[in-house]
């Protein structure tokens, strides 16, 4: 330990972070890179909680061994994500003409258009329902609509891609549409996610597409607008939703930065990593570990409808995991079940250190979309980043909560990109891959 009760492995994890991060901002290119975003996040959100819980030297879970599982997390994110984007490259090198698919510009409008009226269905549905007695959980029919909204932030992304290279004014009014409910929840319900979401699959669309990146500084600024948000999100929205002030003015006001602590955050214990390192502590002492248990629990919550086959019927589905048990008082907790318990905890709780692999592979996942949307293909750039709005949970919230986010959006998304693929190729490819008729 330190002077300051910083556990070593805490300033190697402060280390790993910075030089991630410094390397993404510094190589321009480099900044959509989900290792980068991933580091950005960690440098925003798991940095200054930590900070808090390092500070208390006297807390029963404390350890340094945590602190090493999350590096290796981090790690494993930016190996994973080497190997999956130069495998993916040496495979489009051998056949890019099998690879690098065509797809027609009004095929993709026409599946925007669907994907946000099948979002914007969910999210009417979703403002009638009363959630106050559903405890900490989602239930009933308003998880289906939950899922079906995710279809909205789909439609923008794909209508942004389309804009940017057709230029179509139906393609901008399509993502003006979509935008609406996002910006709407970002402004004026202060979501973090939203908010996050609303960048990444309009910017990130933007840039992906004309192959540039923003200016360094911008990517500098929006890393100091992001730790802001994500640590105080609580008191702007006390701020936003009496009607006080509005979320940009809230954002641009010098008191919001003067009145910021990175290093007090008035959270402690009972923040998200805290829950976290509560968590690898009990199974450490408890041994009662969940073998991918929380995986199949997400799944059954996400794809098993209550509604109408029973509650009793799907919770009967359910393997007893930490988070049921607290869900359903039959542990006890050291912590507020309302808050989540980010990626580093279920993938430990379930494969110990071998939870490295479940980010492993969520980077080379990632690593294999961004050879494919570096090389110009509208499908590739679509998953990348729809996936990258849901991928950046996996550290935040769980990483059960990505994996089970996979099977509607790739099942949607392959037979939207199934619908709009061209027959006809690309003459030569010194032409920009991906590119297709025009609308």
């Amino acid at each position: 330990m330190l002077d300051i009760n910083l556990h070593l492995s805490f300033v190697l994890l402060c280390a790993v972070l910075i030089w991630m991060t410094l390397r993404g901002i510094i190589g321009g290119r480099t900044v959509f890179e989900y290792p980068t975003l991933a580091a950005m996040m960690g440098i925003a959100w798991v940095v200054p909680q930590g900070i808090e819980l390092e500070y208390n030297p006297y807390s029963p879970y404390a350890s340094g061994a945590f602190w090493l599982y999350v590096t290796g997390c981090f790690l494993f994110i930016f190996w994973g994500f080497r190997a999956g984007r130069k495998a993916k490259q040496r495979r489009i090198a051998r056949s890019p003409e099998q690879e690098l698919q065509s797809f027609s510009m009004r095929r993709l409008l026409i599946a925007a258009v669907g994907l946000t009226a099948l979002g914007q269905i969910a999210v009417f549905q979703m403002r009638g329902i009363d959630i106050s007695g559903m405890g900490g959980q989602w239930t009933g029919i308003i998880t289906m609509w939950a899922l079906l909204s995710k279809a909205n932030g789909f439609g923008l992304c794909l209508a942004v891609l389309v804009f940017v290279r057709t230029r179509s004014l139906a393609a901008l009014a399509v993502a003006v549409v979509a935008a609406a409910p996002i910006v709407h929840a970002s402004f004026l319900g202060v979501r973090r996610e939203a908010i996050f979401d609303l960048v990444i699959l309009t910017a990130g669309a933007w840039y992906l597409s004309k192959r540039s990146y923003p200016p360094r500084a911008a990517v500098i600024v929006c890393l100091l607008v992001g730790t802001v948000i994500l640590n105080t999100a609580g008191e702007i929205r006390g701020q936003v939703r009496p009607g006080e002030s509005t979320l940009l003015s809230v954002l641009t006001s010098s008191e919001t930065y003067r009145g910021f602590d990175f290093f007090n955050l008035d959270q402690g214990a009972a923040s998200e990593v805290g829950l976290a390192r509560y968590d690898f502590w009990y199974v450490n002492h408890t041994w009662r570990w969940e073998f991918g248990a929380d995986y199949w629990n997400r799944l059954v919550h996400q794809y098993v409808p209550a509604f109408l086959l029973g509650r009793d019927f799907k919770e009967g589905l359910k393997i007893s995991t930490l988070s049921e048990r607290l869900r359903r008082g039959d542990a006890d907790g050291a912590f507020s079940l309302g808050s989540t318990r980010t990626g580093f905890s279920d993938s430990y709780r379930s494969f110990a250190v071998f939870g490295l692999l479940v980010f492993g592979a969520i980077g080379y996942g990632f690593g294999v979309l961004h050879a494919i949307a570096t090389s110009g293909v509208i499908a590739g750039q679509y998953l990348y980043l729809v996936l990258m709005a849901e991928g950046l949970k996996a550290i935040t919230h769980s990483t059960s909560e990505f994996f089970s986010t996979l099977p509607f959006t790739l099942i949607l998304s392959l037979l939207v990109l199934r619908y709009a693929r061209s027959q006809a190729r690309a003459a030569s490819f010194d032409q920009p891959v991906g590119e297709s008729r025009g609308i």
